[in-house]
């Protein structure tokens, strides 16, 4: 093969190469925790929360509206609370999640970064707080899981939010596994 093919062949395999190492992404819903265990059936949580609510546009930054959905992740939430047998339609508490933030504090050519706070409150049906707590959780997706940087901060935000909502079950007497760790980069 002469010389001059070779090279040709090889810049034309070498965005493959990248494309083959790349983690495929899907559009921003993949929040709720994957493995999700009940809660004792004697918790005082157990079929407590009948609905989640929350306040939208806490996150004001607007670039961040085609990577994060407050009511998806409240969706997510309320879905990984009915899988711990926490949430039930019959259940006289309301849990109310506030999104305060969810920022990107480092970015580099190499790693996104995301973090994410969220206020927890569980009221009972006289509207008496019987559960307050904040979250706060990072999730840093290396280079590894995508080339793109777009997908990394779409991986890093699915994450920070599954490690959350996990943080959140662990609370309540559930056992939840959060977000798969990322590779080394």
């Amino acid at each position: 093969m002469p010389r001059s093919m070779a090279r040709r062949s090889l810049l034309a395999a070498l965005p493959l190469l990248f494309l083959g190492a790349c983690v495929q992404t899907g559009p921003m819903g993949s929040m709720a925790p994957g493995v999700i265990g009940p809660v004792a059936p004697g918790s005082i949580w157990a079929g407590r929360i009948g609905r989640v609510t929350g306040t939208d546009g806490m996150v004001a930054n607007p670039l961040w509206t085609a990577e994060f959905s407050e009511a998806g992740f409240r969706s997510d939430l309320a879905s990984s609370l009915t899988r711990a047998g926490i949430m039930t339609p019959g259940g006289t508490n309301r849990l109310n999640a506030d999104v305060e933030s969810v920022t990107q504090p480092d970015e580099t050519w190499a790693k996104v970064q995301v973090t994410m706070v969220v206020h927890y409150t569980i009221h009972d049906a006289t509207g008496r707080t019987v559960f307050d707590q904040t979250v706060t959780t990072s999730y840093t997706s290396p280079l590894g899981q995508s080339v793109r940087g777009i997908d990394r901060l779409r991986i890093a935000s699915e994450n920070a939010a599954k490690d959350n909502i996990a943080l959140l079950l662990h609370a309540l007497g559930a056992s939840a596994e959060g977000a798969p760790r990322g590779g080394a980069f």
